[in-house]
């Protein structure tokens, strides 16, 4: 027992240190303030929400139309015919109603570039233009013509070197659309419609900024001519419409805002 007591003793720290450290009170101070930060440090990290990943924001979505990129070749137009001049005047004809059948991709090529076909090197097309401004563009609405999905199309003639293709600009049924919108009975089974169309400014510009609108309208109209003159000479039927609603079209078709729509001119084999 009184080992075991004296061990026990022994193993007692000395009085004198002791009294030492609570006779120094310095390191309490410090020692305290540490334990309270690493306290809240702690705290504030186990409670804080986790950190959400930084999310980039992509840029808004552009809604646009499916405008294909490859342009369509057209067969070479015929440069001579079995009639004569004088033969199509004297037959030509306005012609309103059409059989239900599909228009060939020659018939079609043949009758765009009757109307703005390039036939010298200068650029000079089968219909002429004041100050060779030639500020018309044509647009196809094919609906039914094979080789070609139905649709918009724009015809790209060229400038001093012939083209002769088409851009497609949009896939689209038509032909029920605009029958509906302009209740005009040539419409209803014509398989493909010519749209003209003329910008004012840059025929003005022609003219050192004078509108001359006047001589837009004029080369449609030799254009129109062509057109008929054509039609006839394929045994094709066509008539020129001017009477319409061009918001209404302009809401089917797509057409430059630049451009006034001049012409509407469907046109397909005729009935008689």
């Amino acid at each position: 027992m009184k080992k075991s007591a004296q061990k026990s003793h022994s193993k007692k720290i000395d009085p004198t240190i002791r009294k030492k450290w609570f006779k120094d009170k310095r390191w309490i101070v410090p020692a305290l303030t540490a334990s309270v930060v690493l306290v809240f440090t702690s705290g504030a990290v186990l409670l804080r929400p986790p950190t959400q990943p930084k999310q980039t924001q992509s840029p808004p979505t552009e809604t646009k139309k499916i405008l294909p990129t490859e342009y369509t070749p057209l067969p070479t137009p015929d440069l001579r015919s079995g009639n004569s001049i004088e033969a199509v005047l004297k037959n030509r004809r306005t012609r309103r109603d059409f059989l239900d059948k599909d228009l060939s991709l020659k018939q079609v090529s043949q009758m765009l570039w009757a109307a703005q076909g390039i036939t010298v090197d200068w650029g000079g097309r089968t219909a002429p233009s004041a100050k060779s401004t030639y500020p018309l563009s044509v647009f196809l609405i094919a609906n039914r013509v094979a080789g070609l999905e139905a649709g918009e199309y724009q015809y790209i003639s060229g400038d001093r070197t012939p083209i002769h293709q088409l851009k497609p600009i949009k896939h689209v049924e038509l032909q029920k659309a605009l029958y509906e919108a302009l209740n005009e009975s040539s419409f209803k089974n014509a398989p493909a419609v010519l749209v003209i169309t003329g910008n004012m400014d840059k025929m003005a510009e022609s003219y050192g900024g004078i509108p001359h609108d006047k001589e837009v309208y004029l080369e449609a109209g030799h254009v129109g001519q062509s057109l008929y003159l054509q039609a006839e000479s394929l045994k094709l039927g066509m008539v020129t419409i001017t009477g319409f609603n061009e918001a209404k079209v302009k809401d089917l078709v797509t057409i430059p805002a630049t451009d006034t729509i001049i012409y509407l001119v469907p046109f397909g084999i005729p009935k008689q």
